[in-house]
């Protein structure tokens, strides 16, 4: 399967239609992604290959156990 791929004019289209404080947050999300802050946990895509939902997750955020004994080890 190959990445999910958006175009230069639909990524225009997408921000100018955006709000202000759209714009606000999104700048706000990506100099933490950038600056190591976020980590890319997942990345929903349709069958048409188009992106319809991003997952960022704090890098300090503590992630759930996958194993019932992991709980006794910080």
């Amino acid at each position: 399967m190959n990445a999910p791929k958006m175009s230069r004019k639909q990524a225009k289209i997408l921000w100018d239609s955006l709000s202000s404080e759209q714009k606000a947050q999104f700048n706000e999300m990506y100099r933490k992604l950038t600056n190591g802050e976020l980590t890319l946990n997942h990345v929903g895509i349709d069958d048409n290959e188009q992106i319809q939902r991003i997952v960022l997750e704090p890098k300090e955020k503590p992630s759930i156990p996958d194993k019932p004994f992991y709980q006794h080890f910080k």
